[in-house]
This record gives structure tokens, C-alpha cells and sequence, in this order.
């Protein structure tokens, strides 16, 4: 019951999706949407416009197909008559929105994104009626996700030209980037932190006299620090661009760089705006400037004619810090909820319930002894994670459980807690101080339990976490560290809350012989945990691994047993099950590992690069699932909605090539799967189009509309 409530909880605040879903109060929407055509009528056979345009407030934006640092592309899709067929949307050029140590891409004021319909030569004459459906994410210092039904009515017959439509569409088509290869040739190249942008063409004939303002809009997000200045050097008929590297491009770039370079350029006594879409090949150079010394002053002279854009000037490190650390704090907080979480945080529980008559002063040392094992926790593994980025190794988050040491080892403590909330052994002698410390009710058993607490939740990643541990390990080492301390402060939170007020305990039924129901009751789930933690081991080392488990079990049980009995051969009858307990859990790390493979006959084909690629070749949309046995949020999808109904008949109903990667053991191809995609560990969930374009990336809690939606944006045709 714990269990359900827990996820129905969790997928009402994923819903909310956006930074400040408790202030959507408004006095109406942000963003006002309408659908416009280019024709009013139209001829059979003939090619149509039709757009999303958007009337936004003042103050607010939408996204990019690229959102930069945060933020949802907007999205729209046509229900067209049998026949008919749309084309990819047209994005115009972005503009760039900092906010604090973040900088986003999208657009203000208005916005109209076009795509082109085909009308079957046979459509028949007469009104055709076309829904559409969109849905966008509009910011200012709060997000609100807002969608609209929207529709229009086209007459077929002979074509007639809505004047009104044609000005928007084609005013969008002027903002729209052109293809540039033919007028600028363009290279990148990694050097340390850096990515070195040179151009050449004859786009940048005008030189610096007559160029200004380079600006470089990647498609793809997390090859560059979109938040960083791009200070550039323009010369005639070559530029140079520098560039400080993403999470994506950090140990090099995964190939192609696709971009819109924007730049002013002198017409007519004025400036105007330009922009190209270009595509720099990996490991060239085609100019041999310089790189840009850095200058306090925009446009400063260089030898030989040439001039320093600083682009825009790093922003202020405040709001947009304390929005990732809210992420942080709220994502620690929903850990509270999580079922990988609740059966080692009932075990703090208890202890606030026993001691509700003790000193105040005790009680809220206890709290905040707790929190302090939480917050270090977090700030060690957060170091650790700089550690292994530093040597340039994947830094991933939950990955302590590919570890089946660790592994078996939590699974034996679950069991002597379980043991110990059953009656069986008290804290208090030798023996009961292995394995059972987190449930002593003093200031050591509180560190422990907060420890404990954290190593249980890092493969549990919450809703808001998965934002927050990307902005963290992009980060420099305090700003990173402060974000996983914040989520240490979210995870310990509820406990200190109730240890600094202690009369809210008061709300719980007077002492008697329901605590101790209690706590035995809360046995079961720390078993509950143990069977799950030895089905990981399986998963990790095979069906020895239960065995050794087991053996650990047994003889912890006996040590147990032993050390209740008086006399020098039962201590010594307890040492040796405690010896041979430790021993077990060893033997369980020693084994090797095992290759996780797809059942025989599953629908899910065992993922990998090549396999996609052939997939994608054939046309076929394809779903990969970036899995663990230890990933609770994983289970909990693939047992839900990828196991539903509608979503299988989804995928066959669309050919949809699935693929499945297990990261239960470490693969170094999954690890740097994850790290291309941004992805601080897993669930991960990628949608890859038919029509060869970049994945969509799904949120790491799934419901059967996310992922139906996301199937159907990837099917050819569609926008």
C-alpha cells in the first residue's frame, strides 16, 4: 500500500514539470496560440504552409528546438485527412535568455513556426477541417506549461492566398536559418575545456567593418557551455569562434557539430541579422586564426584589421543557482517517498516515536546528528563524482550498486534490521553493534542511519533530481557540492522537522502496545528490501550469488542465536558465524560478473550502438530503455506503462525497434551513452525518429501518454 501511494504521489508532482507549478494562478495564459495558413483555399496537388504562431507576454519566453540550459522545445502536431502529408517544422533563429549561471534559447514577443503540408492531387473539394494539438513550456523567473486544441478550415478548390497568414509564414521563413555550407565552410576542434570554432566564406567577405556579433546556437544540447561568453576574431572572409566545452564534448566531441551561426551584418546604413545552419567537421581547421585575447572592451582592435566580440558577458551567479538548488531540495524531499527509501527511513521512525516523552534538547540533537550523515553523505559522494570527472572517467550517479560487494552487504544488513525490529536481538551487547548500529537509538545509530538513507536512495532518481545532478556535475567543485548538499537537506528535512517540534508527535496515539506492533510491522519491508537487493546481486553475478546470500543469512542468524546463549563456546560459536557471515558476503563480490541478455523471444533486443543504427537504417522509429536491476524508478516503468497495454500496441501498431540497456553491471559503451545524452545515471529513455533525427529524450518517470506521444512524434510525417 506504502508502495502505491508512494508512486501515485510521484507522478503527480512529475506532472507539474516546471519550476514553480504551485504559482500557474494567472490571470490567463501566457501564451496566446492560434493556427494560420498561407492560403485560405487551396488547389489539389498543391504545397500549403500552415503554422503554430504564438502571441507571447511581454517578459516571457518559449523554447527553441534546443532549449539551451533548461526548458521544453514547443511542440505541435497535425491530425491531417487521408493523403495528406506534413513536412518537418521550421524553427527560426533562437535568441539567447540568461538567467543567472544558465542561459536558454527561444523566442519573445511572437513567434510562428511554419510547416509545409502536401495536398493529394485527388483531395476532394469541399471545406476540410484540420486539428492540431500543441503544447510548449513559457518562462520568466516561473515556467507554465500550457497547450492548446487548435483547428483550421481550408476550402479545396482553387487556391486563394490569405494575406494576413502569408505575411507571418513568411516572415518566419526570413527569421529561419539558411542552409550555409555553400557560403561558409566550418571546423571544430577540441582543445582542453574548449572547442575552437573556425569559419570560412564568403558570408564573412565584409570583414570586421562589416560583421558583428557572432553567436553560435548548437542543435544538439550539452556540446557547449551555453551559458559561457563565445568571444570570436573576424577577419575578411574568416572568423574564429571560441567555445568552452559541454558535459556532451568534455572527453571529446561524439562527432559533427550541427549549429546556427547568427551574426549582424551592415546593409543600408543599419544592421541586420543573419543566421546560417552549418555543419563544423570534427578534428578540421579551415582558417589558422588565432584564438581571442580577451578584452574587457567589445570589438577592441587586433592586428592586422581584425576585432574581439566578447559575446554576452557571464552572468550573475544567483537566481538560476537557487533554482537548481529548489530542484535539489524538492527532489530530495520526493526521495522521502520512494520505496528504496522508506524501509531505512522507518527505522528513524521508530526512534522518534520512543523517544516522544525524552528531553527536547536529545531529540533535536538526534534530528540534526541525522541530517548531518545525510548531508555528508551527499557531499561525499558528490566529491567522488568530481574525482572521477576529473579523470575523465563517466560520472554517473547510483552506480555503488554495480558494486555486488556493496551489494551483498546491504542485503545482509536489511536482514539483521528486520531480525531486530522482530524482537530477536537487542542493541546493547558486542555482537548486536555489527550490522544492527543504524537501529541504536543514539547519536552514532543517527549518523548511521542518515549514511544508510543515503546509500539506499542514489539509485533512486526522484523527479527534479535528474535536472539537478546535471547542472551539479557541469559545474565547478562549491556550486556542485552545494547542490548535492541540497539534496541532502531535502532527504533529511521531514526528520529534523519533526525533532525541532516535537509536538507533532502528538498527533500519534498515546504509548501502549501498538509500538511495539509497530515496529515489528516495519520488519517486512527491511525483508522486503533484502529480497530485492539479492535479485540485484543475481542480475549482477547469477543465481550463485543467492546462494552465498543465503549462506550470509544463515550464518548471521546462528551468530544471533549464539551470542543469546551464556558461556565461552557460544561467544565463540557467535564469532565464527559472524566470520563466516563477512566471509559469504565476500565470496559473493568475488564472482564474476554476468552478461545481462534479453529473454529468448522478448520483444526488447539487447541494445547496442551498431543494432540501432542498423534499425534506424531500415526506417523504423526505435525505443531504447537505459535500465538496472538496482533502478527503482526503472522497475516501476517497466513494470507500468512499458508493460501496458496501450503502449505495446503502440509500439507494433508503429514498427518500433526496441532495445534495451542494462547498466546493472558497468559497460563502458552504456556509460558513455549516458554521459552523450546528459544523462547523470539511469533510467534513461530515447526516442529516435524514422526520418534520421535526433532522439528525444524522455523524463525518467513514464506514463503511458509520454511515452504514446513521443512514439507518435517519432513516426515520418509527423511534427
Amino acid at each position: 500500500m506504502m508502495f502505491r501511494a508512494s508512486i501515485a504521489v510521484i507522478l503527480g508532482l512529475a506532472g507539474l514539470g516546471a519550476p514553480a507549478a504551485a504559482q500557474f494562478q494567472t490571470d490567463g495564459p501566457m501564451v496566446e496560440a492560434s493556427l494560420v495558413s498561407d492560403r485560405s483555399a487551396v488547389a489539389p496537388g498543391e504545397t500549403v504552409h500552415l503554422a503554430l504562431h504564438q502571441e507571447i507576454r511581454p517578459g516571457w519566453h518559449t523554447y527553441w528546438r534546443n532549449p539551451g540550459d533548461s526548458g521544453e522545445p514547443t511542440r505541435w502536431e497535425l491530425s491531417l485527412p487521408a493523403g495528406w502529408r506534413a513536412g518537418e517544422m521550421v524553427w527560426p533563429a533562437p535568441t539567447a535568455y540568461p538567467l543567472g549561471p544558465l542561459t536558454n534559447y527561444g523566442y519573445s514577443d511572437t513567434v510562428t513556426l511554419p510547416v509545409r503540408v502536401s495536398v493529394p492531387d485527388n483531395a476532394a473539394p469541399g471545406p476540410v477541417t484540420i486539428p492540431a494539438r500543441a503544447t510548449w513550456l513559457v518562462c520568466e523567473d516561473i515556467c507554465i506549461p500550457e497547450e492548446a486544441d487548435l483547428s483550421i478550415t481550408l476550402d479545396v478548390g482553387e487556391s486563394v492566398t490569405d494575406p494576413a497568414g502569408a505575411a507571418l509564414i513568411d516572415a518566419a521563413f526570413a527569421a529561419a536559418p539558411e542552409p550555409g555550407g555553400d557560403r561558409l565552410g566550418a571546423g571544430v576542434e577540441k582543445t582542453d575545456d574548449a572547442l575552437v570554432l573556425t569559419l570560412a566564406g564568403d558570408a564573412l567577405a565584409a570583414g570586421p567593418d562589416g560583421i558583428r556579433n557572432l553567436e553560435v546556437f548548437p542543435v544538439e544540447s550539452g556540446i557547449i557551455d551555453h551559458a559561457a561568453p563565445q568571444p570570436s576574431i573576424v577577419e575578411a572572409g574568416q572568423a574564429r569562434v571560441d567555445l568552452k566545452s559541454g558535459y556532451l564534448s568534455r572527453s571529446g566531441l561524439p562527432g559533427p557539430m550541427t549549429l546556427v551561426l547568427t551574426f549582424e551584418r551592415r546593409a543600408g546604413g543599419g544592421w541586420a541579422r543573419e543566421a546560417l545552419e552549418l555543419t563544423a567537421e570534427t578534428g578540421a581547421r579551415v582558417n589558422t586564426l588565432a584564438a581571442p585575447a580577451l578584452s574587457s572592451s567589445p570589438g577592441a582592435a587586433l592586428p592586422g584589421g581584425g576585432a574581439i566580440d566578447q559575446g554576452a558577458p557571464a552572468a550573475p551567479q544567483s537566481l538560476s543557482f537557487l533554482q537548481a538548488a529548489a530542484f535539489a531540495l524538492i527532489g530530495g524531499l520526493i526521495l522521502n517517498l520512494m520505496p528504496c527509501v522508506f524501509p531505512v527511513l522507518s527505522m528513524k521512525a521508530i526512534t522518534l516515536v520512543e523517544k516522544r516523552g525524552a528531553e527536547r534538547g536529545e531529540a533535536r540533537l538526534l534530528g540534526l546528528i541525522f541530517a548531518a550523515g545525510v548531508i555528508g553523505t551527499f557531499l561525499a559522494l558528490g566529491a567522488l563524482l568530481l574525482v572521477l570527472r576529473t579523470a575523465g572517467l563517466p560520472d554517473l550517479w547510483g552506480v555503488q550498486l554495480q558494486t555486488p560487494a556493496v551489494v551483498a552487504g546491504l542485503a545482509l544488513l536489511m536482514f539483521l534490521i528486520g531480525l531486530n525490529f522482530l524482537g530477536l536481538f537487542e542493541v546493547g551487547t558486542s555482537l548486536q553493534t555489527v550490522g544492527s548500529g543504524v537501529r541504536d537509538t543514539g547519536r552514532g545509530g543517527a549518523f548511521l542511519t542518515g549514511v544508510l538513507a543515503v546509500f539506499v536512495a542514489a539509485p533512486c532518481l526522484a523527479p527534479f533530481m535528474t535536472g539537478a545532478l546535471a547542472f551539479a556535475l557541469s559545474q565547478p567543485a562549491a556550486a556542485s557540492l552545494t547542490v548535492f548538499a541540497f539534496l541532502g537537506v531535502g532527504l533529511a528535512a521531514p526528520f529534523v522537522l519533526v525533532s525541532l517540534a516535537p509536538g507533532l508527535l502528538g498527533f500519534l496515539p498515546k504509548p501502549g502496545p501498538w509500538m511495539v506492533r509497530l515496529r515489528q510491522g516495519l520488519a517486512f519491508p527491511m525483508f522486503a528490501t533484502a529480497i530485492w537487493l539479492v535479485w540485484v546481486l543475481v542480475a549482477q553475478v547469477g543465481a550463485i550469488g543467492v546462494i552465498w546470500s543465503l549462506v550470509a543469512f544463515l550464518t548471521a542468524g546462528f551468530a544471533i542465536w549464539a551470542f543469546s546463549l551464556k558461556g565461552a563456546v557460544a561467544r565463540i560459536a557467535g564469532v565464527t558465524g559472524i566470520v563466516l557471515a563477512a566471509g559469504s558476503v565476500a565470496a559473493a563480490s568475488q564472482l564474476d560478473t554476468v552478461e545481462t541478455v534479453s529473454p529468448s523471444g522478448s520483444a526488447w533486443a539487447q541494445w547496442s550502438p551498431e543494432a540501432v543504427a542498423a534499425a534506424r537504417a531500415e526506417g523504423r522509429p526505435v525505443f531504447v530503455d537505459f535500465t538496472a536491476a538496482w533502478c527503482v524508478t526503472c522497475q516501476v516503468n517497466k513494470l507500468g506503462p512499458l508493460s501496458s497495454g496501450p503502449v505495446k500496441d503502440a509500439f507494433a501498431a508503429h514498427d518500433v525497434a526496441l532495445f534495451r540497456a542494462d547498466f546493472t553491471n558497468h559497460d563502458d559503451a552504456i556509460a558513455a551513452e549516458l554521459a552523450r545524452h546528459g544523462a547523470p545515471g539511469v533510467p534513461l529513455y530515447l526516442v529516435f525518429p524514422a526520418d534520421g533525427g535526433a532522439p528525444a529524450v524522455l523524463p525518467p518517470l513514464l506514463t503511458n501518454a509520454i511515452v504514446i506521444q513521443a512514439l507518435e512524434r517519432a513516426v515520418e510525417g509527423r511534427v
